[in-house]
This record gives C-alpha cells, sequence and structure tokens, in this order.
C-alpha cells in the first residue's frame, strides 16, 4: 500500500442544490483537506456519526458493526486508497483472530464505520494532489463566479 497520511473526518453536511452530502477530510499535521461527494442516506449517517445521535434501532452501519463485535473482529483502520474516473475507493483494514484483511468499500461506508468506532482514517499519499489548503477552498468560494457588469 502507498504512504498514507492521516486525516480526520471534519464535517459532512448537505447541499441542498445537488441533493448529496460534502464530507470533508483534514490532514491532522495541515491545513490540507479533501472533499468527498457522497449521496443523501450516506451522508446523514457520517453526519449522525459525528454527532453521535443513535437512531432507536440500528442502521446499517451499526448492524455492520454489531456484527463485527460479535465476531471479535477489530477495525484497525479506514484507507481512502484511489481516484479513478471521478469515483473515490477505500479498504477498511480489521483483524480477526486468525488474519488481518483488507476488505473493499466505498469510502461513505467506511468514513460511517470509522466514525462510529472513533478508527483512524487515512489518505493515500497518491492522492496529496486533490487535497487542497482549507483557505484555497474558502477563497474559492468566495470568488465571483460570473462578473457583473
Amino acid at each position: 500500500m502507498d504512504k498514507l497520511i492521516e486525516v480526520y473526518l471534519k464535517e459532512s453536511k448537505p447541499d441542498f442544490a445537488s441533493g448529496q452530502y460534502k464530507v470533508i477530510l483534514q490532514d491532522k499535521n495541515s491545513p490540507r483537506i479533501l472533499s468527498i461527494w457522497v449521496g443523501h442516506f450516506e451522508g446523514n449517517a457520517i453526519a449522525l456519526g459525528l454527532e453521535q445521535a443513535w437512531t432507536p434501532r440500528p442502521m446499517t452501519h451499526d448492524l455492520i458493526i454489531n456484527m463485527l463485535d460479535s465476531t471479535k473482529t477489530q477495525v484497525n483502520r479506514v484507507v481512502i486508497t484511489d481516484l479513478r474516473e471521478n469515483t473515490f475507493y477505500a479498504v477498511i483494514d480489521v483483524h480477526t483472530d486468525e488474519e488481518d484483511l483488507l476488505i473493499d468499500s466505498r469510502p461513505s461506508d467506511a468514513l460511517a464505520i470509522a466514525v462510529r468506532l472513533q478508527a483512524p482514517i487515512f489518505v493515500s499519499e497518491k492522492l496529496v494532489e486533490k487535497m487542497v489548503d482549507e483557505l484555497d477552498e474558502l477563497f474559492e468560494k468566495m470568488e465571483p463566479q460570473d462578473t457583473v457588469h
């Protein structure tokens, strides 16, 4: 696996114009961020985990965690591994009694599980060029999109 950069899950907030959620991962050692757009339900699941708000019945990610706990499987970390054709890829690194496994996952599912378990989150170094400085993103939002005469 490539060299990894540890990040933390800064926020998952809705973008009402697109109907999706924008998930922000921030480098633990710099102001660089990586934005990932996810579906409404996935983004909401991540937001609930960040807020430590739980539903009366287990959601899918809670069910997965219950299954992991029942089988004594530990989540070591989540890694956002790649970006191909505008799609991010991730793996969940787990430890069982017998072996370590890398389980292919959508980043949104991996992040929803990581935030609930407080598991470390990493981004592959090859995605660094996709990370931008938080101030750059803020200034980009402030720039007018069209010239007004």
